[in-house]
């Protein structure tokens, strides 16, 4: 999946924005950034594993022993966990959010994948 710009804009509206994304394998997910957690918070195995699925992300450790940060570019990486088309299924959608400019904050898509 190419990676494709949600949200260009103020921070007021950052914090808030939420969208539909079609997805071709899981139908309509709703993104909602009021609901992403960083994407070490899904404990560093399957996070390096997502890592390696999107092009350009990196895992940066300033010091052993520190929680790594995940980022694409200057951006950090976000998940948010939702249920796709089987209830019983639910997806990652995967983010790279922040501030990419003084005053203007972005979210980019990186993906949307299946939670294993």
């Amino acid at each position: 999946m190419l990676k494709k710009r949600l949200f260009d804009g103020a921070e007021s509206d950052f914090y808030v924005f939420s969208s539909m994304l079609d997805t071709t394998d899981f139908g309509s997910v709703l993104f909602d950034n009021r609901q992403v957690q960083y994407l070490w918070e899904l404990g560093e195995l399957q996070a390096d594993a997502l890592v390696g699925l999107i092009p350009g992300a990196r895992k940066h450790l300033d010091f052993p022993g520190e929680t790594p940060a995940y980022k694409q570019g200057n951006l950090a990486l976000y998940i948010q966990r939702v249920n796709g088309l089987d209830a019983n299924r639910s997806v990652l959608i995967v983010v790279a959010a922040g501030e990419a400019q003084p005053a203007r904050f972005v979210i980019d898509l990186c993906g949307v994948f299946v939670d294993e």
